[in-house]
């Protein structure tokens, strides 16, 4: 009985001296893939920023139509051809983005395993937050492809008006509105994701400093 005892309290004490190594093995592990999803969010931010570029030049190519005169066919023309190039660089700009934003969401939701059993508790609920963080930002971002791609297609529609010379005032008023409403979505949906986006950087650092 006694030996026995004694086996048990060595389990309990090798238990006690391995658990914490193998929590900050997981910790470990966690910064890892967080840091390794980083590399690709930066690839995402700078093709934001530049389809960002991008889009202010197509914008006032389409500020610059609307202000124009139908008799004006010459500017007209060169303005849809315009209109068309930046069209295909937002659209390449739009793709990398979302292959990028992708790819470190995928690195990232590796984490979910090793959070779910990390021991300390503060530090698996700050890891959870991270989480559902991240969560949030892919759903919206995905709400911002989507409809940043709707906005293009109602440029599009737009414009192939234009080019047919079809200028009835009340299609080419309601084009405009569409437009207008679509670039107004996209830049409430991009807020929201700029929020999600500070407080998960903050709870990243705050994670950080717990290892």
């Amino acid at each position: 009985m006694k030996r026995l005892l004694a086996f048990a309290v060595v389990v309990s004490i090798i238990f006690l001296l391995t658990g914490c190594p193998t929590n900050e093995k997981r910790a470990a592990k966690i910064q890892e893939k967080i840091e390794e999803s980083a590399t690709f969010e930066n690839d995402f931010v700078d093709n934001q920023t530049k389809l960002y570029e991008v889009r202010g030049k197509a914008q006032q190519v389409y500020d610059d139509l609307i202000d124009l005169s139908i008799n004006d066919a010459d500017m007209i023309s060169q303005k849809l051809d315009e209109a068309a190039t930046y069209k295909e660089e937002q659209e390449k700009l739009l793709k990398q983005s979302e292959e990028n934003f992708q790819k470190a969401y995928d690195k990232f939701s590796k984490i979910e395993k090793n959070a779910q059993k990390i021991k300390d508790e503060n530090q698996k609920d700050v890891a959870l937050e991270l989480i559902t963080l991240m969560n949030n930002r892919k759903e919206l971002i995905d709400t911002f492809f989507e409809k940043y791609r709707d906005y293009l297609e109602l440029q599009s529609t737009f414009y192939g008006y234009i080019e047919k010379e079809e200028y009835r005032f009340d299609s080419l008023d309601k084009q405009i509105k569409d437009v207008n409403e679509s670039s107004k979505e996209i830049g409430e949906v991009i807020q929201q994701f700029n929020v999600y986006t500070e407080q998960y950087s903050n709870k990243r650092d705050d994670y950080y400093q717990m290892n």
